[in-house]
């Protein structure tokens, strides 16, 4: 009897902690037994064909899971699909809201914080030693793994531009299905733009020295990477590169200086950062990383330039790297960028002036941006064609802004023939009225096709306001259908 006690409590033991085992690599042993299954169903198909319909999922595209509080920070816990916390001091209820942001479905502290007051009928700011507090909105114990596996396809994109502040706001998650109805796959946003504020809540030690993510306009940005990608978007992150306000205002050394002594150009509105200081390089490049470890598709660099207005005669740049030309600047820091990019699974592009496509060494030589050096450093190349930025009389035109189809057309099969087959070519497409006589569905429409008809892979419209209308209509009237928002 006693023997075959023991074997009993053994047995148990062993059952318990297999069990344990499974739990605590739920998402490896799921993985394997996928793996397995797609194994013997192929070997089987290939012994004994059905000669029925089957697909067998690659697994290359299996999406992982992450245990979502594996981290949590201390004094809180999660259990039975609560997040509690438990204060061992006193705290302030917005510091208990932005270590619980990330665990939630929430974009904001700010708005969670006020979540937690409701829910816990709390009438004061202050948490005191020995509260415990539910806080509202937990995420799921596994969500997938948004991190690319793979490098992502270099889709035929089709997209739109959204600020950080209409990131944080949510709003964009409301019109997904609107978008997706009228054939838009991607989006893209910024994580950082002219005025130099990083708009999401960044563990960049930099970012975090500087606190230039201190007025950002997202708390949660994983969760709104991960609800993109789950709709089946291409997500694109912005960074405007070189031209930062407040990195040069926080660390005024990092700015071109002048040779006469100080910081170049002061009083003008552009604020730059020096293009070849090596700490102005590595800061962007640490947040492009981030945004790759996040699972991010791709980052594009705006920005990617010297400035041209100003004394530029009186500039005084660093060159930690060495002596170059502007546009071996430019390339060399494109190329750094895009090496340590691709290793994280991510796709790179960069915004041109669309004037670079016409090869003017004048404006090469001031932008530093060559087209044929940089095509072979990055996935895309985006010129932004938009017709209005072109001056009156350009090529023969008196209005440039009236003559959509030549300038994206000419535009998008000059930076091709640059290109030479190393980079695709996406431009970006003009969704706003400034110096066009006639801003309707049929303008929108004309971009799109001068683009298609140049052998360009996809668009992307701008609009700073983020005002689509116009062109969701005209994708209405291309895709033959109405959908409401």
């Amino acid at each position: 009897m006693r023997t075959h006690a023991k074997k009993i409590i053994v047995a148990s033991l062993a059952a318990a902690t297999l069990s344990i085992g499974i739990a605590a690599n739920y998402e490896r042993v799921v993985y394997l037994h996928d793996c397995a299954l797609a194994l013997y169903i192929r070997v089987a198909e290939t012994i004994f064909p059905s000669g029925g319909s089957l697909t067998v999922v690659d697994h290359r595209i299996y999406r992982r899971h992450v245990r979502t509080f594996r981290d949590l920070p201390r004094g809180f816990m999660h259990a039975g699909g609560l997040l509690v916390y438990m204060a061992d001091r006193d705290i302030r209820l917005k510091d208990v809201a932005a270590q619980a942001v990330r665990y939630t479905g929430y974009f904001r502290a700010s708005r969670l914080a006020g979540d937690i007051r409701e829910y816990n009928g709390l009438r004061v700011s202050e948490v005191h030693a020995g509260s415990i507090l539910v806080i509202p909105g937990a995420s799921p114990s596994l969500v997938p793994d948004a991190r690319n596996r793979t490098m992502p396809d270099l889709i035929t994109a089709r997209g739109l531009y959204f600020s950080i502040t209409s990131v944080g706001s949510g709003l964009i998650l409301k019109n997904l299905g609107r978008y997706r109805a009228l054939g838009i796959n991607t989006i893209v946003f910024d994580v950082k733009d002219i005025p130099g504020i990083v708009g999401y809540c960044s563990r960049v030690p930099a970012v975090r020295g500087y606190n230039t993510h201190e007025k950002r306009s997202i708390d949660n940005i994983d969760t709104f990477i991960r609800i993109l990608k789950a709709n089946g978007f291409y997500t694109v992150a912005r960074i405007a590169v070189f031209h930062d306000r407040l990195l040069r205002k926080r660390d005024p050394g990092l700015a071109i200086r002048s040779k006469r002594g100080g910081i170049w150009n002061p009083g003008d509105k552009e604020k730059w950062c020096d293009p070849t200081n090596k700490k102005v390089q590595d800061y962007n490049i640490s947040i492009a990383l981030e945004l790759a470890d996040m699972g991010v598709d791709e980052i594009q660099f705006d920005y990617i330039r010297f400035p041209t207005t100003g004394n530029i005669a009186d500039a005084d740049f660093t060159y930690d790297f060495g002596r170059m030309s502007r546009a071996e600047c430019i390339t060399h820091f494109l190329k750094r960028a895009h090496g340590l990019i691709a290793a994280r699974n991510a796709r790179l592009s960069i915004d041109i002036f669309g004037v670079v496509a016409w090869g003017k060494p004048v404006d090469i030589n001031s932008t530093g941006q060559r087209i044929e050096l940089l095509a072979p450093h990055c996935d895309v190349i985006s010129p932004m064609l938009y017709p209005s930025h072109f001056n009156d009389d350009f090529d023969g035109y008196a209005k440039p802004g009236d003559n959509p189809y030549y300038f994206i057309h000419s535009g998008c099969r000059k930076v091709l023939a640059m290109a030479v087959k190393h980079a695709i070519v996406r431009p970006w497409l003009q969704a706003f009225r400034w110096r066009v006589s006639n801003y309707n569905r049929k303008y929108i429409l004309t971009q799109i096709q001068a683009t298609n008809d140049s052998g360009a892979k996809g668009w992307l419209f701008w609009n700073a306001s983020n005002d689509y209308g116009t062109v969701l209509n005209a994708l209405e009237d291309m895709n033959g259908s109405k959908e409401k928002p």
